[in-house]
């Protein structure tokens, strides 16, 4: 991630941001991510505070210092960025401006595509410019966009998005329908916004222009003149998160540079059908789709597809009925959720390569990385490499590597078993091999 360097440093020509003669170079080895990327971001908000009372819900503004978000992105890694950015040619990192100046009551100047080129000369002349997925860049951020993701536990989507805005300039009112959480890293922005969505996860974004909401599938939500609204000026350091939905406009105050860490949501549906697919899938009534008839359709469903629907919803209701007598069941497409989403840059790290240990070699396990839940005969645990499926003996080790503080031994591990019916060494080695390939165990 960036360099820690002062951002409170006035730009008074943005055509430094593009000029080679500055050029930085790449960075050397990432830093270890911590596992308390999410407790950093919020603080002194609690995550279980943050994850329960805010999140999707109501508005939050954390006050920081302006040191705050150094290490998470600065000047140089925009910089650096933009250079990476001119070798990508997915589109779903792109560059976009704006000459609107975060009216309150809309703006009928659009948004227009532009080219890195152009990113020096248009915030010179006004206008707010946006780096859509800038992520896709910056590695070290993808990768701690991806921590943050992880430790909320969250089934979306996790990108960032990067707005600089010289004075006056900003984007009107309107709302995402996504989370929208706003890191001030240099500078200063003046944010309006409500503190509650106009509607609860809108299926599309929303903008507010003459007294109205637009496009016609959003104009059944409140208006931002029917909701509390609030002001506030962020400085380097602070922190706004935003409901889906949550109307807002802001402007720069001489000039701003900010991060939108955005969370799109996932339809809970996707997550669920592959479990209706493999259903459909076992059954011959279901993959062979309605029956043929030669009746007439006059008024009426032919009454053979009739009762071969109804029979087909029966058995539906039957087995969702089952699922919840057995929730085990739901265990696996949750966590293939969590492990799962739409490519936005982030790759996982390579799989390594077990150690030869020595009795003597000690392991411990990354923070935040082991998570687990036990079904009737599996343990399941995801992993930045997918869903893992182990033996349901090797669940009490695990419990015990998650709350294990200090480094420990193989010969320790194994010594945790005590009774003659429990998982055999040879499996447990292999169990511990595979979670050192995945990075949960790391060497010390």
């Amino acid at each position: 991630m960036g360099t820690s360097t002062r951002t409170s440093q006035m730009i008074k020509d943005f055509r430094s941001l593009l000029d080679p003669s500055n050029s930085l170079p790449e960075p050397g080895s990432p830093g270890a991510l911590s596992g308390r990327e999410l407790q950093e971001l919020l603080s002194p908000i609690a995550c279980e505070e943050f994850a329960k009372s805010y999140f999707a819900r109501l508005s939050l503004h954390v006050k920081g210092h302006p040191e705050k978000f150094d290490h998470v992105f600065n000047w140089e890694s925009l910089k650096r960025a933009l250079s990476n950015g001119r070798n990508i040619e997915d589109k779903r990192f792109n560059l976009k401006a704006s000459y609107a100046s975060g009216e309150e009551s809309g703006s009928s100047k659009p948004m227009f595509d532009v080219n890195i080129s152009q990113v020096g000369e248009l915030l010179n002349s006004g206008a707010t410019v946006c780096i859509t997925n800038i992520h896709m860049a910056d590695p070290d951020l993808a990768r701690w966009a991806h921590a943050i993701r992880g430790q909320l536990n969250f089934t979306g989507t996790v990108g960032v998005n990067c707005y600089v805005s010289p004075d006056g300039a900003g984007l009107p009112m309107h709302y995402d329908r996504r989370v929208a959480t706003t890191l001030q890293i240099a500078g200063k922005k003046r944010w309006i916004f409500s503190t509650t969505p106009s509607k609860g996860w809108p299926g599309t974004n929303g903008l507010y222009k003459d007294m109205r909401i637009e496009p016609p599938e959003a104009a059944d939500g409140k208006r931002p003149d029917e909701l509390e609204l609030r002001e506030v000026e962020l400085n380097a350091g602070d922190l706004l998160c935003l409901p889906a939905g949550a109307w807002h406009a802001a402007r720069g105050v001489g000039f701003s540079l900010a991060l939108n860490l955005y969370f799109a949501p996932r339809n809970l549906f996707d997550q669920l059908a592959p479990l209706f697919m493999e259903y459909a899938a076992s059954n011959e009534n279901w993959r062979g789709g309605p029956p043929v008839d030669v009746a007439d359709i006059e008024g009426k469903m032919p009454s053979v597809v009739s009762g071969y629907m109804r029979e087909r919803i029966g058995e539906f209701q039957h087995m969702v009925r089952n699922m919840l007598e057995q929730p085990d069941a739901l265990s696996a497409p949750w966590l293939n959720s969590l492990v799962n989403s739409p490519y936005t840059g982030w790759q996982p790290g390579p799989v390594m390569q077990p150690p030869n240990a020595t009795s003597e070699d000690r392991f411990r396990v990354a923070k935040q990385s082991l998570r687990f839940i036990e079904t009737r005969d599996k343990v399941l645990v995801p992993s930045n490499h997918g869903l893992l499926k182990f033996p349901i003996k090797l669940a009490p080790i695990l419990h015990r590597l998650s709350c294990e503080m200090a480094a420990i031994s193989v010969p320790e591990i194994l010594s945790w078993q005590q009774e003659p019916n429990e998982l055999p060494a040879k499996e447990v080695l292999a169990a511990l091999k595979v979670l050192y390939s995945i990075g949960v165990l790391q060497k010390v």
